[in-house]
Order: structure tokens, then C-alpha cells, then sequence
């Protein structure tokens, strides 16, 4: 121990040294300020927030050259076809992109910081910004958000590595080696500190659903080394930092870049050999190597369908690739076993729902309920520890830890997502649901158990707020399969769905104004509001009742909350209707308005379309001969 002591210090007296070498180059104006281990980089430091008055302009996203591709699993893709018909039917102009569908313009900004002096300049490292206990703080709330499910750090081995860290730190900062308020980037960016930036990002960005600056600052401190991967032979340390840029990626509601970002990683992953099982046993010397490996790659495997699910776009990682005598992951990683079984099932759901072709026929009901029969006996199948529990039943009172909680509960979700993945194809026409009433039925239980899952765990923890972005996934999803279902057969759908429907629209009216998912889901009802009042519908105007629950919503939330100041982004013309609770009264609106009107329409008898002369309507719905609305919510979602 005091022969490291020493070396440290010889190290410290080396680079104090260094420093003041460094030093007057500077003052000659011989050297960049700005240090990198890869040169000059092309983006500038984002800001940190306690340095008021060194503010540096950040770097802006430019605008996509060429629409993304958006497949059938995702609720963005459809929305692109609602989108061109509504060009083409003169109810929407041809914006061009995403816009509307991302959130390219800035969330709502917080309260500017209280004016200080500052005490670290913009330009340092971001780790500096940070103590040894609120880093080892945010090691532990990763671990406990996301390392429970995909345990590809050693933590204790992180967190030993955070305290020599912070030691050295502290001493370069008694000593003047590292100067606060001199320009000058002072960077550390060592493997093992790199895989620290990248868990504190995502730990600060689950923190403030879904947006952190000083979260953002750490992951532009890490992105040159990130990007390296993609060009430096590949290793284990750098599959694991490119995981862990994914998951950052994804809390800040980037699916499509944290899909792009898990694919290089499962190419990478190939690249080494890790799909195959002769691999472990001639790379790998011990059991630890062999046992981390093979937790390293099937995680990859697992986030790879995650988000390929979520996109709509192609797995990086094939099964047939994969090596049939490839050691799995064991008891001591239950989520991880779970999800790799899970992710198998996924992937034939895949090849006959999302991959289907024109020269295929529709699924089954026989198909469809061999797929269902499946889900349900991997469900059955999970340990006692990933089991959900009823808020009614007498396990309950059990006092359970808040990671245990939420796997329980994403377990089942996962469940009855993939249930509705299976089903949903049924509830896109009339004569769909009429031809499979029992799948109609089945898809529409799934989807309104699911909303009072989210509606329990919402009313009762904090699990929705700090991973909106997973459970919005759940949310939306059932939130189609409700106006599908209404759209297509109102008076088979709309009295047995309203309750569900009311209870999602609770939540919808808890989002903050920091989610980018409130954003999205935001713009998303906007422009079905828009449409309603142009195909007929009466879209009443909730403005007077939305008061009133604007204020009820604030009293239960136990603040004070001006929804126009929060979404209007400063404009004085945002209406109220634009608001978390004008949005939700905006759907309520729709819902009804669907669900009503087939009661003035001349000559239909019935939810499939038939008329009082018994002719079937050849599949248009309630809403005559011009199914739009029906049609546009089927595409949207």
C-alpha cells in the first residue's frame, strides 16, 4: 500500500510539472486550450450548470437529410402513412420529416439557475463537476434501475475504482494541478472512468425523466471514445461501452440511435466470436471471463430485439447466427434468463406480425393463439421473484424493494405487449373484427389490463416517472388497441373500454413538462385533433372543463403549475387545449365522438357496418362509405 501511495504521489509531482510546462505554452499561445485525447474535437462543451456567465452555446442536431425508416412494431411507422393520406385527402400539409413525430426543438426549459459565481469553467471535463458520494450515489441508482436487469458493470469493482478516482482528484486540486476556473478540458478518460461517465449520464437523465445537462455534458466528455469503438479492434470494455451509450441514448428518448448504437455492439460482438461456444472456451482462461462474456452477449442479444421492437427495424443479431450450443446465462441474472426465452418467442412474433410480406396470408386464429399460448407459458414459467402481484392480493403486504417492484410489473407488461403484438392486426377494419371476435376481445382485455397495471403502479410509486420512456411504450400500445377497437366497432367497444381509457388519460395528464414522451404523444393527439372536426366529427372544445381538472390535477400533485408557462415554450398563443390536460381532453373528445357516432348514422344497425337491410358494409366501419377516422387511427398507431 505505501509503495502505490508513493507512486501516486511521483505521479502528482510528475504531472503538477507537466501542468506548469503546459502552462506557459499557453501564455506563449502555443497550444490549444481545449485538450483531447483525439485532437481538437469538433463540439463544443456543453455548459455546465453552475457555471453561469461561462455559458458556451451547444451544439445543435441538424435536421434528418432523409425520412427514417419506421416498421411495423413501432407506432411512428403507420404514423407516416396517416400522415401521406391526410396529404392526399387535403386535411394535413406535406410537412416534410419527422416533425411532430420528435422532439427536434428543445423540451420546456426549468428555472434558470440562481445567479452564483462560477466555480468549475464550462470547458472542464464533466467528471469534475461531480463528489465521490454523489458519484457512487448515481453507480448504485443505475444499478438499481438498470444494472438489476442487464448486469454488464461490476459496480463494487466501479465504485472501488470511483473512490481512487476522487482521491486523485481531490489531491490534483489541493496541489493547483487542476485549476477550476482555467480553461482547459483537465479530461480523464480511461476505460474505467469512461463506463463512470456513461452510468452517472444515464443515472442523471433517469433522475430528471428523461433530461439532464449535466447528464448531456457527460456523455459529450465520453462520445469521442465512444465513437473509437466503432474503429479500434474490439474488446469486451468497448461492447461495453457502446451497451451503455445505447441505454443513455434510449432514456433520452432516442430509440433509433440507441437501436443503432446496440447493432454496432452485436456486430461487434460477432466480429469477436461471441455467438459461438468454442469462443469461451479458447479466449476466456477463467470462469469470471467466461461468465461476464456470456452475460455481455446475451444482454446485447436482448436490447438488440428490445429496441428493434420498439423501431420497427430489423434485428442486428440473428438466431440463426447463433450458435445452438451457446452457454446461456444462469439463476444469478433471473431478468436477463427471462428476456433471452422472452426475445426467442419475439422473434417468431417477428417473422409472421412485423415481417410479414404481401404473398402471406394473415395470421390464423390457430396461429395466433399458438403464439398467445406461448407468451402465456413463458409468463408462467418465471420465477417467484419476477412474478407479478396483484395490489389485492394478501403477497402484497409484503414489504418489497423498488427494483423488485418494477421488474414484477415490467415482466407482466412485457407480457401482455407481446399479446398485443400478436392480436392487433385484427382490429384494423370492421369486417376484421367481426370475422375474429374472440381475438378482438381477447387483444382489447389485454390492453385495458395493462393501463390499469400502469394506472396502479402510477397512483402508487414513482416508477413511471423515472423510466417514462419504457412504460409510455406500454401505455401507448394499449392506448391504440382502445381506439382501434372503438374506431372499427364502437358499440361492441366504447362502454367496455371507457374505464381503461379515462384512467390511461390520468396519466397522460401526470406527464411533466421535461418528458420528451409528453411531447411526442403531445403532437401525436394534436394533429388527431385537428382531423376530427375535417372528417365530421364534433371535437367539442374541454376548454372550460379542462380548467377545472387542470386545478384538481395540480392540487393532488401538490403544486402549482402553469400548464400555458410549461408547453407554451414562452409563446403567448399556445392554447390551453396544448397543455398535458387539454391533450388528454383532446383524446377524451375523439374517443367519444368515435364511439357516438354510429348512433346518428342513417341505416347501420350494428358495430360491423351491417345495415338494416342486412348488407354487409364490405368492411368501412360505423362511419360510411369514407372510413377516414377509423382508417387514420389504424395507421397512426
Amino acid at each position: 500500500m505505501m509503495g502505490q501511495i508513493s507512486s501516486l504521489q511521483q505521479s502528482v509531482d510528475s504531472l503538477y510539472s507537466n501542468l506548469n510546462s503546459l502552462r506557459s505554452q499557453v501564455d506563449n499561445g502555443a497550444v490549444a486550450l481545449d485538450a483531447s485525447p483525439y485532437g481538437q474535437s469538433p463540439y463544443p462543451p456543453l455548459p455546465d450548470p453552475s457555471t453561469a456567465g461561462l455559458m458556451i452555446p451547444s451544439r445543435s442536431t441538424p435536421a434528418p437529410k432523409h425520412p427514417k425508416f419506421r416498421g411495423p412494431t413501432s407506432a411512428l411507422f403507420n404514423l407516416g402513412v396517416a400522415r401521406s393520406s391526410l396529404v392526399h385527402m387535403g386535411l394535413a400539409g406535406d410537412e416534410g420529416g419527422e416533425d411532430g413525430l420528435m422532439a427536434h426543438d428543445g423540451t420546456p426549459s426549468g428555472s434558470p439557475p440562481p445567479s452564483q459565481r462560477p466555480l468549475l469553467h464550462a470547458s472542464k471535463d464533466a467528471i469534475w463537476s461531480l463528489n465521490k458520494d454523489e458519484a457512487i450515489r448515481l453507480i448504485y441508482v443505475w444499478q438499481d434501475e438498470m444494472g438489476t436487469m442487464y448486469p454488464i458493470v461490476d459496480t463494487e469493482g466501479l465504485v472501488r475504482h470511483t473512490g481512487m478516482l476522487f482521491t486523485f482528484m481531490e489531491a490534483a486540486r489541493r496541489s493547483r494541478l487542476m485549476e477550476g476556473s482555467m480553461p482547459g478540458a483537465d479530461a480523464i478518460y480511461d476505460d474505467q472512468t469512461n463506463l463512470l461517465k456513461l452510468i452517472v449520464a444515464v443515472a442523471l437523465t433517469l433522475e430528471g425523466s428523461g433530461k439532464s445537462e449535466l447528464g448531456k455534458k457527460m456523455w459529450e466528455s465520453v462520445r469521442t471514445s465512444v465513437e473509437a469503438q466503432l474503429f479500434d479492434a474490439p474488446d469486451l470494455k468497448g461492447l461495453q461501452i457502446l451497451a451503455l451509450a445505447a441505454m443513455y441514448h434510449f432514456h433520452c428518448d432516442d430509440e433509433s440511435l440507441a437501436w443503432r448504437l446496440i447493432g454496432q455492439g452485436a456486430r461487434l460482438a460477432v466480429e469477436i466470436g461471441l455467438h459461438r461456444h468454442e469462443t469461451y472456451a479458447n479466449n476466456f482462461t477463467t470462469d469470471e471471463e467466461r461468465q461476464f462474456a456470456t452475460v455481455l452477449f446475451w444482454s446485447l442479444y436482448v436490447l438488440d430485439r428490445r429496441w428493434s421492437f420498439g423501431t420497427g427495424m430489423p434485428f442486428a443479431l440473428q438466431d440463426a447466427d447463433i450458435d445452438a450450443l451457446l452457454p446461456k446465462t444462469d439463476n444469478t441474472t433471473p431478468y436477463l434468463t427471462a428476456m433471452v426465452a422472452y426475445s426467442a418467442i419475439g422473434s417468431k412474433v417477428w417473422q409472421r406480425v412485423a415481417n410479414a410480406d404481401a404473398n402471406r396470408s394473415a395470421l390464423s386464429g390457430e396461429e395466433m393463439g399458438y403464439l398467445d399460448y406461448q407468451v402465456l407459458q413463458w409468463h408462467r414459467s418465471l420465477p417467484e421473484s419476477l412474478c407479478y402481484i396483484r395490489p389485492d392480493s394478501p403477497e402484497n403486504e409484503e414489504k418489497r424493494s423498488r427494483s423488485d417492484t418494477r421488474l414484477r410489473i415490467n415482466m407482466y407488461c412485457r407480457s401482455n405487449q407481446m399479446r398485443i403484438l400478436i392480436y392487433r392486426p385484427v382490429l384494423h377494419s370492421a369486417s376484421s373484427i367481426a370475422e375474429n371476435l374472440t381475438q378482438a376481445h381477447t387483444v382489447v382485455d389485454v390492453a385495458k389490463e395493462t393501463i390499469r397495471i400502469l394506472t396502479q403502479m402510477n397512483q402508487s410509486t414513482d416508477l413511471y416517472r423515472t423510466q417514462q420512456v419504457m412504460f409510455n411504450y406500454f401505455l401507448i400500445s394499449a392506448l391504440a388497441v382502445l381506439f382501434l377497437a372503438v374506431s372499427h366497432a364502437p358499440a361492441q367497444f366504447c362502454n367496455r373500454c371507457r374505464d381503461e381509457f379515462y384512467m390511461a388519460l390520468d396519466i397522460v395528464r401526470g406527464m411533466t413538462a421535461h418528458s420528451y414522451v409528453s411531447k411526442r404523444l403531445w403532437r401525436t393527439i394534436k394533429m388527431l385533433k385537428e382531423v376530427g372536426p375535417k372528417l365530421g366529427l364534433n371535437v367539442r372544445n374541454p376548454v372550460v372543463d379542462s380548467t377545472e381538472a387542470a386545478v384538481a390535477m395540480v392540487g393532488l400533485a401538490g403544486n402549482p403549475v402553469d400548464e400555458m408557462a410549461l408547453f407554451g415554450n414562452g409563446s403567448s398563443t399556445m392554447r390551453m387545449n396544448d397543455s398535458p390536460n387539454g391533450m388528454a381532453n383532446d383524446l377524451t373528445s375523439l374517443f367519444e365522438a368515435a364511439g357516438g357516432y354510429s348512433a346518428i348514422m342513417p341505416n347501420t344497425s350494428n358495430s360491423f357496418g351491417v345495415s338494416s337491410d342486412g348488407i354487409v358494409n364490405n368492411g368501412e366501419g360505423v362511419f360510411g362509405q369514407q372510413d377516414e377516422l377509423s382508417r387514420i387511427l389504424r395507421d397512426l398507431f
